[in-house]
């Protein structure tokens, strides 16, 4: 499992930073829509859908979804702003239910319609905001590259810190490994990311680095949600991994279910407090 794991990841990730880094925006926009297809066809299955045809509806249906969204937002530019806040209100009432409520047949997810809405409200706002942050970064990709970090950083600390001190569950009746330790050594490890980078790479001091500090601190915190949440829907399906799709890794969703939360919120942060 372990060697599947590391060939998988030294093949795809240089694919996909060369891919950030050399392929135009319309392709670019293609190749995150392909993401976005598999992760909710997974999702589409997690939710309860079993026919093919169910589900592959379900996929067309988001797909346009978030193509009329991202055609509208060059003429309608407060679009995103609209749609990023619901995101982020959608994803802070989906961690506190999370954490709190622990009747799996109760609450956020429990019904079917209710588990299909939320893949629309995870993965169309994620596509919109991945686009967008490349789309507006005079640096391409600089931004976008420096949330798939922090989200690496803040899970692999998390990891650690939750391994080595990990003793009050943060939500056992969803994900019993995870512990508020965990949580506190993600945010040790994201300050120190976003220190370092705010300062080398984008010059910040003062207030502004303590924002950029904040948000990224946040945004890390947010990004429990998303695996909270995925955490959630295979449990109530009763399967370990969203799919199979990449070997070691289970599905695509299974990879990118802390960033649904952490790329809209950080979008929205980064649009007020930094005019992106």
């Amino acid at each position: 499992m372990l060697k599947q794991r590391i060939v998988t990841a030294v093949v795809l990730i240089p694919l996909l930073i060369a891919a950030l880094f050399y392929l135009p925006l319309p392709w670019i926009t293609l190749l995150f829509a392909a993401f976005i297809a598999a992760a909710a066809w997974e999702w589409a299955g997690l939710s309860g859908l079993r026919l093919v045809s169910a589900k592959t509806a379900y996929v067309i249906g988001l797909l346009l979804f978030g193509l009329l969204i991202l055609n509208a937002v060059p003429n309608r530019p407060n679009l995103v702003v609209s749609l990023f806040s619901a995101t982020a209100l959608w994803w802070s009432w989906a961690l506190v239910e999370l954490m709190t409520r622990k009747e799996m047949n109760r609450g956020l997810f429990s019904s079917e319609p209710g588990r299909l809405m939320g893949g629309f409200l995870a993965l169309v706002p994620l596509w919109v905001a991945s686009v967008y942050l490349l789309a507006v970064d005079v640096n391409r990709p600089r931004v976008l590259l420096y949330l798939f970090v922090l989200v690496w950083v803040a899970d692999t600390a998390a990891y650690f810190a939750g391994s080595l001190m990990g003793k009050t569950k943060l939500a056992p009746h969803i994900s019993p490994g995870k512990t508020m330790e965990g949580v506190a050594g993600a945010v040790l490890g994201v300050v120190l990311l976003a220190w370092l980078c705010g300062t080398m790479l984008w010059k910040f001091e003062g207030s502004r680095l303590a924002l950029w500090t904040g948000l990224s601190v946040i945004t890390a915190l947010m990004s429990v949600a998303g695996d909270l949440t995925e955490s959630k829907l295979k449990r109530i399906a009763g399967v370990k991994d969203s799919g199979k799709l990449l070997p070691g890794h289970g599905g695509v969703l299974d990879r990118i279910d802390a960033l649904t939360a952490a790329v809209p919120l950080f979008a929205l942060g980064a649009i007020f407090l930094f005019k992106f």
